[in-house]
């Protein structure tokens, strides 16, 4: 190494310091090793070094991209909970969407008013916008991505989309710290690490001040509607009525607790006192929509009242959050010769999806298209209902005043923004649904159920109790199908050859009274 750097450090010296002749005196060791190199790589041509960069590309890249990967983790303030394999995978999935979606570019730091001691000061860095920011978390996210199952008869695919909704919108300004409506490596790594190791009471935290716009540890009313939009387009795709029936029930709890822990109105414990009297205790007093209504220990204790919504938060929520490793990118092949050409002129994104549409309408032609979505969780696979836990409110505490507001509420703004079209009711009862093969569209059946149970007018015998009495005309009619049963039975009791004398005369002169009137 030293014998390397001294030559390299002595190309400006004569090549021949001790010759007579002063032009080769004025010769140096530079100019002689170009001499010696256009001599010695005469046959090196400029199609000969296209061909090796063609073939070392996938290493060059791939190295420089490992050193850049290297740098941006070691420059990281925190890993947080990450280890530094998994904090690979996360830039993996960020550069993924910077090449699929890329970004402005380089944003250069806000200016500063002192600067530090030490010199240091914060370097341009690369931000990605709301854009690359939802196909980034449609790959680390099971619900922030469509994924349809396509069978036409030819081929089985799966169809990816990038999901739109407020939601996603909300979590990309959670995780902007900075208020610079963009996000860094540093930003993504510190918002994956506060939701993908949490537990229970965490996670119901953090979805709780994702909602609290204002960060004053309350949800107004709207807040609340609104959170209950983010869980139905959690749960958009998911098999059965089970989370619709769970966001169902933590919008009815939700605002009975709501109404219940409000400040009684002025002069309500005059009104209390005369309750005795038989008149109706004062309501809590009515708040408007923007202004505080539910505080998280109130959304905790909802939430664990409802056995779907407790597993979501203890498990599913973090499981959801998913980093794996990125498929190394195919770099364009070499289109020398006939076959190549050819195949790069095949091979090209539009004509693969022009051949998935000329497929997929073959298959409808013949019956056989098909189409699945995914579910985001999956922890429910058949349309029954599992059973919900006993409410935890008290017979008083229902009587509540947002009960209307919440009824209109619920079907005008509790629609998901995705194509999924399911319903709020959940009155309807999983037993009466039919049961489906698992290798059918399920989400289509469900759709249909609800609308049918929807459209369902209710009939007087829905109001009927168990324990009313009968009637006598229904007195009567039972009677009346004692005595023909009677008839039947001494009918075969006379054919029966092993009866005794005695026995069949009995019975004929049951078969020859008189009929029933």
């Amino acid at each position: 190494m030293r014998l390397m750097r001294d030559y390299f450090a002595s190309l400006g010296d004569s090549a021949h310091p001790n010759s007579t002749d002063p032009r080769a005196r004025a010769i140096t060791r530079f100019q002689e090793l170009l001499l010696v190199s256009f001599r010695e790589f005469s046959v090196i041509t400029d199609e000969m070094i296209l061909s090796e960069r063609r073939r070392f590309r996938s290493e060059i890249i791939n190295s420089i991209e490992s050193f850049s990967k290297r740098s941006a983790i070691r420059n990281l303030k925190t890993l947080g909970r990450f280890s530094k394999d998994q904090a690979g995978l996360i830039y993996d999935a960020l550069y993924k969407a910077m090449c699929i979606v890329p970004p402005a570019g380089p944003v250069n730091p806000p200016p500063t008013l002192l600067t530090p001691h030490d010199g240091t000061e914060e370097k341009p860095e690369t931000r990605i916008e709301l854009r690359t920011f939802q196909y980034f978390l449609s790959e680390i996210a099971t619900w922030a991505r469509n994924e349809k199952i396509v069978m036409n008869g030819f081929q089985q695919r799966i169809d990816r989309e990038i999901a739109e909704h407020e939601f996603i919108d909300r979590l990309f300004f959670f995780w902007d710290t900075s208020c610079r409506g963009a996000l860094s490596f540093q930003d993504l790594v510190s918002g994956l690490d506060g939701v993908m190791f949490n537990d229970l009471m965490e996670n119901i935290e953090w979805f709780f001040n994702l909602h609290d716009k204002n960060k004053d540890g309350f949800l107004t009313k709207d807040e609340v509607l609104t959170l209950s939009e983010s869980f139905l387009f959690i749960f958009r795709y998911e098999v059965g009525d089970a989370y619709l029936g769970a966001v169902s029930r933590f919008m009815t709890n939700a605002f009975e607790y709501g109404d219940a822990l409000l400040p009684a109105p002025e002069g309500a414990d005059a009104n209390h006192e005369g309750a005795d009297d038989g008149r109706e205790p004062t309501s809590p007093s009515i708040i408007e929509s923007n202004q505080p209504y539910l505080n998280l220990a109130t959304f905790r204790m909802v939430v664990l009242a409802d056995e779907v919504l407790e597993s979501f938060f203890e498990t599913d929520l973090s499981g959801s959050f998913k980093l794996e490793p990125v498929p190394d990118a195919e770099l364009p092949v070499s289109g020398s010769g006939l076959l190549g050409d050819l195949w790069s002129t095949i091979a090209t994104d539009s004509n693969k999806k022009m051949f998935n549409m000329f497929t997929d309408e073959i298959g409808k032609t013949i019956g056989k298209h098909q189409i699945i979505n995914r579910p985001s969780i999956g922890r429910y696979t058949t349309l029954e209902e599992p059973k919900a836990r006993e409410s935890l409110l008290t017979p008083s505490m229902r009587k509540s005043p947002s009960k209307a507001s919440l009824s209109a509420a619920s079907t005008a703004t509790l629609a998901p923004s995705s194509s999924s079209t399911l319903s709020v009711d959940t009155k309807s009862q999983s037993k009466d649904l039919p049961q489906v093969p698992p290798s059918a569209s399920l989400s289509p059946m469900v759709h249909a159920v609800n609308a049918r149970l929807m459209e369902r007018t209710p009939f007087a015998i829905d109001d009927a109790k168990d324990d009313e009495y009968e009637s006598d005309d229904e007195i009567d009619a039972n009677d009346n199908d004692d005595r023909v049963m009677d008839e039947v039975d001494a009918f075969l009791e006379a054919h029966d050859s092993g009866l005794t004398e005695a026995d069949k005369e009995v019975a004929n002169d049951l078969l020859h009274a008189e009929p029933l009137k």
